[in-house]
């Protein structure tokens, strides 16, 4: 994923406001519905949907790659982050997908298993709690 998503010009500086919580404006389960035949639709918990405002200059598909990248990065021990970033998973992957939002972009982070998905919420849920806490002087 690293050799694949990581240009040369890789710089997480540019993905600062998102990395650091200051463009976060929602975080929610995601789902993903399927069809059971009989039995009708079932959701199921696939990770984490995280809402985040608009950056200058940046496209869905750039923030797509650039998260892939850190992803792959913290993984691969070439980037420190926290214990609550949402991006990656301590010995598992995870599929990162941005779309444009009308204000924004909605970055769905899923897992490939029950467990991942629900460690995935969870790291994201405290994401946003731990960025919408105010520092103390």
């Amino acid at each position: 994923m690293e050799r694949t998503r990581c240009g040369p010009d890789v710089n997480e500086t540019s993905l600062a406001p998102v990395l650091g919580g200051q463009a976060l404006k929602d975080v929610g389960p995601l789902y993903a519905t399927i069809e059971t035949g009989k039995a009708g639709e079932q959701s199921h918990l696939r990770g984490a949907l995280l809402t985040v405002s608009a950056l200058p200059g940046v496209t869905a598909e750039w923030l797509d790659r650039e998260l892939e990248c850190h992803s792959a990065s913290v993984a691969l021990g070439l980037v420190k982050t926290t214990a609550e970033d949402p991006f990656w998973l301590p010995g598992s992957t995870v599929d990162i997908d941005v779309r444009p939002a009308k204000d924004g972009f909605l970055i769905g982070v899923a897992g490939y298993s029950p467990t991942d998905a629900r460690q995935i919420l969870d790291r994201a849920q405290a994401f946003a709690k731990a960025k919408a806490t105010p520092v103390s002087p």
